[in-house]
């Protein structure tokens, strides 16, 4: 008898996460897989497995802003659950509001429910309703989810960059960086978040005042979060008041901008660690990344929505944090260096490899089993 799989993702790094995922459950037979999706998720899972289905509320928005009513969202869950008849609920995770993986946790009526995680030590719910279980990158992560949540948290690899390993990083550098036109020039990539994080407005200025007078002038990959509104105009003509070239890097998955950069920078995105793992598939040196932390808010909330004292990788020796704009330009100077670069080179060639992919599958389909054995 097909069991029936439901999988849904409203933030696109839970949605880069979940693809593999999800075509790993489209090729299972006797499995009867539905996806649903909001934003940008929706491109992204587009083509993994069948095609998603767009959630959106009534007032046409995709998610509920903390202390909005959520009412209207939990229902239109409820009703997609009640149609759908899942034997198991499998979600993303974002933490700004809450959407359709919130909801659907929240009204599992007792279904099993996993939750993949893109974040160490990220989790959201409504009313406590987090999912039986958590499907995180290491043992580092499962245990900070275990004692921020209170929740089963099993370490799996990561399902986004298990297929790195498969990638030519080499050619593609040469690639973007030759469609860049970059040549010798340094390639900074600002890769941004939700502009309501609070200080990450201010923390872009930092960034474009440290660049005049910079030589040679760099090339600025500039990619804005899917999820941003009416920045990029702003931020591109601020670049450019500073003398530098500003590519945008909106287009096309994050990996072919990313890896055409010997510097990445950002307050804090999980972008960072796609370089990282980019990086560990490489055979040379590609680059590094500087976080900017430089607004003390920005700061206080990354350790509130994941629990970490400090982003993801610097303690791996992923990156370093620019605490003050007065320390970016030095900081990059550093940063471009060989020394820097073979560093960090090094501490991602120890990244953890690999996801068991089918013992992931096995597992839902477990679950999903015990479910029908209960009907």
């Amino acid at each position: 008898m097909s069991r029936r799989v439901l999988v849904s993702a409203r933030d696109p790094g839970a949605a880069a996460q979940l693809r593999p995922l999800v075509a790993a459950l489209a090729a299972e037979r006797n499995v009867t897989l539905t996806v649903v999706a909001s934003g940008a998720a929706l491109g992204i899972l587009d083509g993994a497995g069948p095609r998603p289905l767009a959630f959106t509320l009534p007032d046409g928005t995709n998610h509920v802003p903390a202390g909005r009513d959520r009412g209207p969202l939990l229902d239109q869950a409820r009703e997609l659950v009640v149609r759908i008849q899942p034997d198991v609920i499998v979600t993303g995770i974002s933490s700004l509001g809450v959407g359709i993986d919130e909801a659907l946790l929240a009204v599992a009526s007792g279904r099993p429910t996993f939750a993949v995680q893109d974040y160490p030590g990220d989790a959201n719910a409504i009313d406590g309703a987090y999912a039986g279980e958590y499907l995180v990158r290491d043992d580092d992560a499962a245990r900070l989810t275990r004692t921020r949540f209170d929740v089963k948290a099993t370490a799996v690899g990561s399902l986004r960059h298990a297929g790195y390993t498969a990638l030519d990083v080499t050619a593609l550098r040469e690639r973007k960086r030759a469609d860049l036109g970059a040549g010798a020039r340094p390639v900074i990539g600002f890769f941004g978040q939700p502009p309501e994080i609070p200080g990450h407005e201010a923390i872009f200025g930092h960034l474009v005042e440290a660049l005049p007078g910079r030589r040679p002038a760099p090339v600025v990959v500039l990619r804005e979060h899917p999820k941003a509104q009416g920045t990029r105009e702003t931020h591109t003509a601020a670049l450019l008041r500073a003398g530098v070239s500003v590519v945008a890097g909106d287009d096309g998955p994050v990996e072919s901008w990313l890896v055409a950069c010997d510097v990445v920078t950002t307050p804090f995105s999980h972008c960072a660690i796609d370089f990282a793992f980019l990086s560990a598939a490489s055979p040379d040196p590609l680059g590094t990344v500087l976080f900017l932390l430089t607004a003390p808010e920005t700061w206080a909330f990354m350790r509130e929505h994941s629990g970490l004292q400090v982003p993801d990788g610097v303690d791996a020796g992923l990156g370093v944090i620019a605490r003050s704009p007065t320390e970016i330009s030095g900081m990059l100077d550093t940063l471009l260096g060989a020394e820097a670069r073979g560093a960090y080179h090094a501490a991602a060639r120890r990244l953890p490899s690999g996801a068991n992919l089918h013992a992931i599958v096995a597992r839902l389909l477990e679950a999903a089993a015990a479910t029908r054995a209960v009907k």
